[in-house]
């Protein structure tokens, strides 16, 4: 996951609201039945250097997915393996002297020149020799994989583009590359669902997000998700945000006007993933009924759309957004960190950095700002290490927090 400084509304779809599908199709329930959790973990492990990969009497271990890494390369090879396995179309796209995106198409019997697209970023953090990335986001891949595996066997109304990006952390470079070429050559892309961060639930509440962008109309994608959870009984608690957040690959679709949005974990919530962008982002820290559910939503979702099962009638009301200043995101950080906060009205607001005497060191924000929830980045790259405080004040609303800059 890619994070970028950016604000959004939270949308909170009522989960008992009336939500229904026009028929329950059996087939869906078909397809949810056949995600299967060993087959999402098997892929998990290897992409994560868990488990090695052994192809031809040779054994792979993918111990970092940076793109720096050799191990990148691997996950590149073994996720084109495991997609002609299946008997797809598969291609490689290069867009650099290392950046390479993986895709497969499978041919739609109804629309086939209409494409429904479900992707996710196979490229990880921290950069280093070990990055296994399992959350962020061998999560991810592992469920576009199983999509695949699955709905290969069927038959789809639309076409369906199975896409896995190269250098989402970096800059978004590989969906950034394909969504440019597919708008200069007028791919008629239905709509997109990128899935990146879906492993981690530490509090068990069952919550995730939906980031949509009003532009592209992805509000409607939203609503099959939220159908699809309802009505074949998933039992997931749904967030919307809208507009969403930039820092992933949705987002360089909706650059070109496409449809799009992004399933994640409660990324924005309180119960961010503690290991994130760390060389303990593993395994073993999933919460695997909860893997298990946003891939069967997913892969659910994509084929309500591809096989044209229709899903309608949301209702929807808007959580209070409250006055708010979490804590800063890493902590301890060196040297760069992000702060997040939020207000439920205009207001004048400004955030500063403080030493342990008291002594300003950044003014990072000092304006009006609107209704919303914001992100700043603090760089502390002229500081020295130690204790750091950041102050928001906003109308009547102050509040302090600690960070701690370790060099």
């Amino acid at each position: 996951m890619h994070k970028k400084i950016g604000f959004f509304l939270l949308v909170f779809f009522n989960y008992y609201s009336n939500v229904y599908c026009q028929n329950a199709d059996s087939l869906i329930q078909i397809i949810i039945d056949q995600t299967n959790l060993d087959s999402l973990t098997s892929n998990v492990e290897i992409l994560s250097g868990e488990k090695n990969w052994i192809i031809n009497d040779t054994s792979f271990t993918i111990i970092s997915r940076h793109a720096n890494h050799l191990g990148n390369e691997i996950a590149a090879d073994f996720i084109k393996y495991k997609l002609e396995s299946l008997e797809l179309d598969t291609y490689v796209q290069s867009y650099s002297s290392s950046g390479r995106n993986i895709y497969a198409i499978q041919m739609g019997y109804l629309y086939p020149e209409k494409y429904y697209l479900i992707c996710a970023h196979y490229d990880d953090m921290p950069d280093g020799p070990i990055a296994p990335g399992a959350d962020d986001n061998a999560s991810g891949v592992a469920s576009v994989l199983e999509a695949a595996r699955i709905l290969s066997k069927f038959n789809p109304a639309y076409s369906i583009i199975y896409a896995l990006w190269d250098e989402e952390e970096v800059a978004h470079n590989g969906s950034l590359y394909f969504a440019e070429q597919a708008s200069l050559n007028g791919l008629d892309i239905q709509a997109v669902i990128n899935t990146d961060m879906i492993g981690w639930d530490s509090d068990n509440d069952n919550e995730f997000e939906i980031h949509i962008d009003s532009s592209g109309n992805s509000s409607q994608i939203a609503e099959t998700i939220v159908g699809v959870n309802t009505i074949y009984n998933i039992n997931l608690f749904p967030f919307i945000y809208s507009p969403g957040t930039f820092g992933s690959d949705h987002a360089s679709f909706w650059l070109y006007g496409y449809k799009a949005l992004l399933i994640i974990e409660r990324f924005w919530g309180n119960d961010l993933n503690w290991y994130l962008h760390t060389i303990n982002d593993k395994i073993e820290h999933f919460n695997f009924p909860y893997f298990h559910k946003l891939s069967k939503l997913s892969i659910g979702a994509l084929a309500c759309l591809a096989f044209n099962v229709e899903i309608s009638g949301i209702d929807s009301n808007i959580e209070a957004i409250e006055y708010a200043l979490k804590q800063n995101f890493p902590n301890p950080f060196n040297p760069s960190t992000t702060i997040y906060f939020s207000i439920p009205e205009l207001s004048f607001v400004t955030l500063k950095v403080y030493d342990v005497l008291g002594k300003e060191v950044a003014n990072l924000v000092d304006e009006e700002k609107s209704v919303g929830s914001y992100e700043v980045e603090f760089n502390g790259n002229e500081l020295t290490s130690g204790i750091y405080y950041y102050k928001l004040q906003a109308g009547d609303f102050v509040e302090t927090k600690k960070m701690v800059l370790m060099r």
